[in-house]
């Protein structure tokens, strides 16, 4: 019999993407923590009658000013843990498959975050005639190896999980109707704008119905961003309030195979209670996002922050997940129809 050499092909660099991709994204998070201690800021301070001071500034020196001075800025040791964390899970996903999704939200976070920090710093910063502020080659370099780890990340997870174009129809719609559902607002909470509404609604099944990856993607990436730019607070909002706030719905997808049983076309109460675990897991994710944003972003006090996200998030998941364990056994009938890869 003539062997598929395409086919052969095929499998042997599957085989080795599988095998390494893991190391690959390890190295670059390794290397992300590493460019922290070089460069990261660059200031300028304006001296009354003189010319202005340039001065730069690294993670160390960063943490040291940050902690030593009134304001106190969260997001490089925020950085820090989530490099180390999105390492951790590489790490753990070349033993045991699932963490690989985990471990892309985590790189994903660091983009942001870095790319604010400039912002994050001239927000805080007591510095007196502070004229500008500007991210620096460590700070570029972290990004870059950053975005090489989550990209590995993620095609690992789809190296198993090939995306088709149903799926792509799918999640289209499903992020369009979260959309539309985050425009008809039951209330909505003076102040900094948050609002109770059924957008988590349709952001969950896409979690359900395909994974935590495609979770991580159309919730915290794609709606994620979507939402930041329409809202009008601000791109500083979005890694704990969009990337993180709507990400955390990828908790679904970890819990998919203990919620949706082979051949089910109905209710099941064991689905049914990993189901209520997932979305409170994802709520409260989404709620601990907000208050750091509320932190950071607005520079509220801890309680402050607990107080007013407190107003909205855990409502909006509350009914947003009574919602969709009612629809559990319809929802279930129709993955048995339409099943996805797994």
């Amino acid at each position: 019999m003539v062997e598929e050499p395409i086919k052969t092909n095929e499998r042997t660099e599957e085989g080795f993407f599988r095998k390494y991709g893991w190391l690959i994204a390890v190295i670059c998070g390794v290397l992300s923590l590493l460019f922290l201690f070089g460069t990261i800021l660059q200031f300028k301070q304006k001296i009354p009658d003189g010319e202005d001071v340039k001065k730069v500034i690294t993670a160390v020196n960063l943490t040291y000013f940050f902690s030593h001075s009134h304001s106190y800025n969260w997001t490089i040791f925020v950085t820090i843990g989530l490099l180390i964390g999105g390492s951790i899970c590489v790490v753990l996903q070349r033993f045991k498959k699932g963490f690989a999704s985990a471990a892309s939200m985590l790189f994903f976070l660091v983009i942001p975050m870095m790319a604010l920090e400039a912002e994050f710093f001239q927000y805080n910063s007591n510095i007196e005639y502070l004229s500008s502020v500007e991210l620096s080659w460590g700070a570029m370099c972290t990004i870059a190896f950053a975005v090489i780890a989550a990209v590995v990340c993620l095609s690992v997870e789809f190296s198993d999980n090939p995306i088709i174009t149903r799926q792509i129809t799918e999640d289209g719609i499903l992020i369009a109707a979260a959309f539309i559902l985050n425009l008809i607002r039951i209330y909505k909470v003076p102040g900094q704008g948050g609002s109770i509404n059924f957008q988590m609604l349709p952001l969950f099944i896409i979690a359900l119905r395909h994974g935590p990856a495609h979770g991580l993607i159309c919730g915290g990436i794609l709606y994620g961003l979507i939402t930041c730019l329409t809202d009008g607070y601000g791109f500083a909002s979005y890694p704990f309030d969009y990337l993180i706030g709507f990400g955390s719905v990828m908790v679904m997808g970890f819990f998919r195979k203990l919620i949706f049983s082979e051949n089910q076309n109905g209710y099941n109460l064991k689905g049914e209670l990993f189901l209520l675990l997932a979305g409170v897991l994802a709520t409260f994710i989404r709620f601990a996002g907000s208050s750091a944003s509320s932190m950071v972003v607005y520079g509220v006090t801890f309680k402050e922050a607990l107080i007013y996200n407190y107003i909205y998030i855990p409502v909006s998941g509350l009914i947003s997940l009574v919602v969709i364990m009612a629809a559990y056994g319809p929802l279930a009938k129709v993955n048995n129809l339409f099943p996805t890869k797994k």
